[in-house]
């Protein structure tokens, strides 16, 4: 069982997003806050954090770019989920697309399918990297 921590401005994602996590057998936290989340980040062992791009507080690219800046928050594997199609607008967070466009980058609507495949194979990848020497 993994612990994800999500953030997105809208509750209703949030809970969506708990009980398809929740019923693959992992642990979700979540907040639409993104000081909450950074707290959490911080305080708490998450195994991978699920953000969205577009909030009022600070914007998922700022949040993402923060997280690469700092040497404790950096080795947590991001999952972007996102109704920007960064196709179409890869001006407007280019480390972020450049990064984790397409295997780490969920476009809404996706299924529940989808989320948990994508969830699995980051954490499969992450458990693989950090048991390499």
């Amino acid at each position: 069982m993994a612990r994800i921590l999500s953030l997105h401005a809208e509750a209703q994602i949030l809970s969506l997003l708990q009980i398809i996590l929740e019923r693959a057998g992992h642990e979700h936290l979540s907040t639409t806050q993104s000081r909450t989340a950074l707290d959490i980040l911080y305080k708490e062992n998450i195994d991978l954090f699920i953000q969205n791009l577009m909030r009022t507080d600070i914007n998922g690219c700022e949040f993402y770019a923060m997280m690469q800046e700092d040497k404790h928050l950096r080795n947590i594997p991001v999952l972007i989920i996102s109704s920007i199609n960064p196709l179409i607008y890869p001006e407007l967070c280019f480390h972020v697309i450049r990064d984790l466009y397409p295997n780490r980058y969920l476009l809404m609507p996706f299924s529940p399918q989808q989320l948990i495949a994508t969830t699995n194979r980051i954490l499969s990848e992450t458990a693989t990297s950090r048991t390499t020497p």
